[in-house]
């Protein structure tokens, strides 16, 4: 079966797409040469902008590429850099390559919010997104988010979704975490020794997950760092004294 966006390249005439039993919302890109035009030359008005076919996938320069799908959604934007193959936007069971696919060290996913806002779930699979250093999926609604194995990661803003389990606690090199407005009541940072920009209010943290979080980042014994988690749960006097220990270091933290 040949696969290819709904959009007006001619291929497949808008069809239904299915692919390996999974059908994909909306199933707006693959990489692969044969299924997409060559993306080079800026020329097309309304899918892709700027980048071009690497050979392997598509290649985003990070600063003014982008694709967008048949919803007017940038669901790569403009920041994106490096070589992409495939985005799996599912409702369902995530392939087994996970959501995405590539090579690129940033990816930006319709960062503006433009409805529909992307759902579901997205997964991700070190094996398959080896260089992934920064992820931005904010102003969305997805409720899975699954970035536990890219230890590789050092920056991640998912603020404004659904999401309520973020699990960050083998990403080492993580320094960035942007989780404000979500559902988050489980929130694992033990291991996330690098964290010192740090938005996590809004959510829906009960005292002892705000004392946790607290004195996980108290832990790691870093200076000089933010952490913003009103909007949770007040912490106990075992958070607050986690809080004044941050304090004490040089660190600007917000507490109920």
């Amino acid at each position: 079966m040949t696969i290819c966006a709904p959009n007006p390249f001619g291929c497949c005439g808008g069809s239904s797409l299915l692919k390996g039993g999974y059908s994909y919302w909306p199933l707006w890109w693959y990489g692969q040469r044969d299924e997409l035009p060559d993306m080079s030359g800026h020329g097309v008005t309304l899918y892709p902008s700027g980048a071009y076919y690497d050979g392997q996938g598509y290649y985003f320069d990070g600063s003014d590429d982008y694709l967008v799908d048949a919803g007017g959604r940038r669901v790569l934007d403009r920041y994106t850099k490096g070589s992409w193959h495939s985005v799996y936007l599912t409702e369902g069971v995530v392939p087994v390559k996970g959501s995405i696919w590539g090579t690129g060290t940033e990816l930006w996913m319709n960062v503006s919010g433009t409805a529909p806002k992307i759902t579901g779930k997205i997964v991700f699979r070190a094996k398959y997104c080896p260089n992934l250093e920064w992820f931005s999926c904010h102003y969305n609604n997805i409720s899975v988010l699954d970035v536990s194995a890219l230890t590789q990661l050092y920056k991640l803003y998912c603020y404004n979704n659904n999401i309520s389990v973020l699990d960050v606690s083998r990403l080492t090199q993580l320094y960035k975490l942007y989780c404000n407005y979500n559902n988050i009541s489980v929130l694992d940072v033990s291991g996330a020794l690098s964290l010192k920009h740090f938005h996590c209010y809004n959510n829906s943290m009960n005292q002892d997950m705000v004392d946790t979080v607290l004195c996980d980042i108290d832990s790691h014994g870093l200076s000089g760092g933010y952490l913003r988690i009103q909007g949770n749960t007040a912490p106990s006097a075992t958070g607050e004294i986690c809080r004044d220990n941050l304090v004490s270091r040089g660190w600007g933290v917000t507490t109920d």
